[in-house]
């Protein structure tokens, strides 16, 4: 796969016109399915591809526009790329946090305290009271919820929500000693008098949370006849005892974390792959598949693809199991009006250069009159083969620029010979005689015009290099002609050496 490539609609079209599938028209998915495997140059996994044509709309035949094929396509490239650096972003918050664990660890590892019973001396209990639900009483104006540990209570207030289902997002904390305390939850209720009714209890038994992790705890409550009732309080509760361990079994979670993020990225570098294998050229095809290898030997590859399937209000894709990865069944969803393009505009160098490679070659096709300027008008066709071609690569753009160059040098060669025949009394020509003396002067005049125009389209040159080396998607704009260049990467030549049809 490549992050750098960048997708479009009309690149996508030129494509499949180029194994027969016109834009504008419907195709059964078999004629789809082939195209992609004379593009890929292999069979072309028919699981991706099935679910891909899953996410278009077929018409009464079954046929499905290859415009919203590809434009799901590039959904799907997009969306991985997207899933691609959010997992890096999760890398480098894992790492992040990783770090600071390891620094509070250096911190505390000398100065750890602990009791009798093993617990830090600033061992602490922390609550949040978040809602209770289940209230039946009518007669009464708010709510409360009491926590007391041993001897020691705090009341989180209800602050929104209403009677039945109050709300309450308190935050408590509590000091624990020898981790036998027994910790009580009760429901109060307070009418207009300011008196106060309990309503029900539940405990949290400390055992339960020696992992030292959140926990969120659905409590059912009793009454005071230790009955059970529909009354329920929802908490997030965490009793840290040892911070040295908690911070060790922390980093330990975080490296954890990081690898199964890395193990994630690979799978969506290989689905990528699979995507973007058909629009790749040979050369980047080679060099990605041998860099997957790579991958691949330092780990048991996984046979997954890509499994489309539209969900509304969520994005998610899941891992495969074992069994799974046998029928290459990773989901990813596409939205459908994420296109995934991206442009930055180069329109004045692209359309002056144009304009002025076209002046080339006028100014050359008249100096033929006395001067053999072929190098010129095939050094405008090879401008021409940057934009309509798209051979917009920097190595391509440095043989341009060399060929100009050139050009450069020998009209001033040419020009250097004639200097003296300018200004001279002997106007025998070879071919022409003395009657080609107008011929000769406007042949001089172009020649200097035309070298004038090469040196501009140096600098222009040197523009598309800085271009290319950045990876943009530029605009080529000329009257009403417009189309992008600059993210096909298209090598000029295929593998037999024919120039691209």
């Amino acid at each position: 796969m490549s992050l750098q490539f960048q997708p479009n609609t009309p690149y996508i079209l030129a494509a499949f016109y180029r194994v027969g599938l016109n834009q504008d028209q419907a195709y059964q998915p078999d004629q789809i399915y082939q195209a992609l495997d004379q593009l890929t140059g292999q069979a072309y996994d028919r699981d991706v591809a099935n679910q891909i044509y899953e996410q278009c709309t077929p018409n009464q035949r079954g046929q499905v526009q290859i415009e919203e094929f590809s434009q799901v396509l590039i959904s799907a490239d997009a969306m991985l790329k997207k899933k691609i650096k959010d997992t890096e972003k999760q890398i480098q918050q894992s790492v992040d946090e990783s770090k600071d664990c390891q620094r509070i660890i250096q911190e505390i590892q000398y100065t750890q305290q602990q009791n009798q019973y093993g617990i830090d001396t600033d061992s602490q209990l922390s609550l949040i009271i978040k809602s209770a639900s289940g209230i039946t009483t009518q007669d009464f104006t708010q709510s409360q919820v009491s926590v007391s540990v041993d001897n020691n209570e705090q009341i989180a207030q209800q602050s929104s929500g209403d009677k039945s289902n109050p709300i309450f997002n308190h935050q408590l904390g509590f000091q624990i000693k020898s981790g036998r305390e027994n910790v009580t939850l009760s429901l109060l209720i307070q009418d207009r008098n300011q008196k106060k009714s309990l309503v029900g209890q539940a405990k949290i038994d400390l055992s339960q949370l020696q992992d030292q992790q959140v926990h969120s705890l659905s409590l059912q409550l009793q009454n005071d006849r230790q009955q059970f009732n529909t009354l329920t309080i929802l908490i997030e509760v965490q009793w840290i005892y040892n911070k040295l361990n908690y911070y060790k079994e922390m980093i330990q979670q975080l490296e954890s974390n990081i690898q199964q993020h890395y193990s994630d990225i690979e799978d969506y570098k290989r689905d990528l792959f699979v995507v973007q294998q058909p629009f790749l050229d040979n050369n980047q095809r080679q060099n990605l598949q041998s860099s997957l290898k790579q991958q691949q030997s330092s780990k048991v590859q996984t046979n997954s693809a890509l499994h489309y399937q539209q969900q509304q209000h969520q994005q998610s894709i899941s891992k495969p199991t074992p069994s799974q990865q046998s029928q290459r069944q990773n989901q990813v969803d596409i939205p459908q009006q994420y296109q995934g393009e991206a442009s930055e505009e180069l329109s004045d160098e692209i359309y002056y250069g144009f304009i002025l490679y076209l002046l080339m070659i006028v100014l050359s096709l008249f100096q033929c009159f006395a001067r053999p300027a072929y190098v010129d008008i095939l050094l405008g066709t090879l401008y021409l083969l940057i934009i309509f071609r798209d051979c917009f690569t920097p190595e391509y753009l440095k043989f341009v620029g060399v060929i100009t160059v050139f050009t450069i040098v020998l009209d001033i060669f040419w020009i250097s010979i004639y200097k003296n025949w300018w200004n001279g009394t002997d106007k025998t020509l070879p071919t022409w005689g003395e009657a080609g003396d107008p011929i000769v002067r406007i042949t001089i005049v172009f020649c200097i015009f035309n070298m004038i125009v090469k040196i501009a389209l140096c600098y222009i040159i040197f523009h598309y290099y800085k271009a290319a080396q950045s990876n943009q998607v530029l605009k080529f704009k000329a009257w009403e002609l417009e189309f992008q260049i600059g993210i096909l990467k298209q090598n000029l030549f295929t593998i037999d050496k024919r120039l691209l049809s």
